[in-house]
């Protein structure tokens, strides 16, 4: 496996395979052909149906317009490709030679080319899943987080610092703004509201809870709204862990030791990404928004000093129960149901941790890569239509047609 450094990307929302994805992959282009005359991109399947409501005809064109290049966009629906995130860049230089480019947004920001110019990212892990990871950790007797900080370096989690920044500064942002959130849709931002609220709040637990919810709301909207985000693992589920992270910071405990956590939940996303997906146009909602629960479950029993075994555990039960999860935006936009999705899967990874905490190890039949496996499997059986298509479930309610 590569670097977890990929779990955690920092940028602008709505979307990491749809706005963040198309970002990079005209980086891409840019570094690698001078003096471009003109682009024309093509957009396919998922890239087509949802990219308006995920800015990604936007986000290509402001790169290419700042770099003074003429572009077209062209939305393909008809052309079948074998992954929903692909565009296909025509590209003319200067002196009039052609050249062609097909680019892959495979989920959180990551991208995929053809071209063997590309760099290949070093390989940092020898193992492959989280079977092999805690053989290795327990044939070594170390931690989970000691088997991530022997592979990626201290520095690593220096990085994680800037993350956690970046997290709190959402979480300030978007519980401090309200208004509507971009898009037809005319949503209400509700963060800041719920934030007023619950501090007439006088139960502490109720008051712990809700302010959870606040947190995964402010930095959702925020990501609607275009704003910077972290990647946790994609932008549509980046209200996650900030919301688990304000829970354990309620609960007293350091950041140093939530730095450390973090570094776990990354872990469990690589896996995920690396055995099964993380692109909702791939897996469904449950690549996503299952995916950070597990995440957020991981990084909670860490922090409760969990053994590699119960941390595992924590993140199969969240996982397991985001099974069959559609992602169905209506209109596209990382609005509905996202926003509220992020605080509900919030709530479940601490849920998912506090029960794996009163179950015995010896009592699960089924492994974390078990669930991996059966969450890609049960994602490519998924009707495309719920699949980040904006073409079934609440986007055929009769009001957003």
């Amino acid at each position: 496996m590569k670097s977890i450094r990929d779990i955690y990307v920092i940028g602008n929302g709505p979307s990491s395979s749809h706005t963040m994805g198309p970002s990079f992959a005209v980086d891409y282009i840019l570094n690698k052909y001078k003096n471009i005359h003109f682009v024309r991109v093509y957009l396919y399947e998922s890239l087509a149906l949802t990219g308006k409501g995920h800015l990604t005809d936007y986000i290509i064109s402001k790169k290419l317009n700042d770099n003074n290049i003429e572009n077209e966009i062209v939305f393909d629906f008809k052309t079948s490709v074998d992954h929903p995130n692909t565009m296909k860049f025509e590209i003319i230089l200067n002196d009039d030679s052609k050249f062609e480019e097909v680019v892959v947004s495979s989920g959180g920001g990551t991208i995929i080319t053809s071209s063997p110019d590309k760099v290949l990212e070093n390989e940092l892990y020898k193992e492959k899943n989280l079977t092999e990871i805690l053989r290795f950790c327990s044939e070594n007797d170390i931690s989970l987080y000691q088997y991530i900080i022997n592979h990626e370096g201290l520095s690593f989690i220096d990085y994680l610092k800037t993350v956690l920044k970046t997290m709190d500064n959402a979480i300030e942002r978007g519980k401090n703004t309200d208004g509507l959130l971009p898009g037809s849709l005319k949503v209400k931002r509700k963060a800041k509201d719920m934030f007023e609220k619950t501090q007439l709040v006088s139960d502490d637990f109720n008051k712990m809870e809700l302010l959870v919810s606040v947190s995964s709301f402010a930095v959702s909207e925020e990501n609607a709204s275009g704003g910077v985000v972290v990647t946790a693992p994609t932008c549509g589920s980046c209200g996650v862990i900030p919301g688990v992270i304000t829970y354990l910071r309620l609960k007293g405990y350091s950041d140093s030791k939530i730095l450390e956590g973090l570094a776990v939940a990354g872990l469990i996303g690589k896996v995920i990404k690396e055995n099964a997906s993380v692109s909702g146009a791939v897996g469904g909602c449950q690549a996503e928004i299952g995916a950070a629960s597990s995440m957020g479950a991981a990084l909670m029993m860490h922090v409760y000093d969990a053994s590699n075994e119960k941390i595992a555990q924590a993140a199969e039960m969240a996982l397991e129960h985001s099974l069959g999860l559609t992602c169905d935006p209506i209109r596209g936009y990382v609005q509905i149901p996202c926003i509220e999705r992020n605080s509900i899967f919030a709530l479940k990874a601490i849920n998912a941790a506090h029960i794996s905490l009163i179950i015995d190890k010896e009592t699960s039949l089924i492994s974390f890569d078990d669930i991996v496996d059966t969450m890609y499997r049960t994602g490519k059986d998924l009707h495309t239509g719920y699949k980040e298509t904006s073409t079934k479930g609440m986007s055929e309610i009769k009001k957003f047609n």
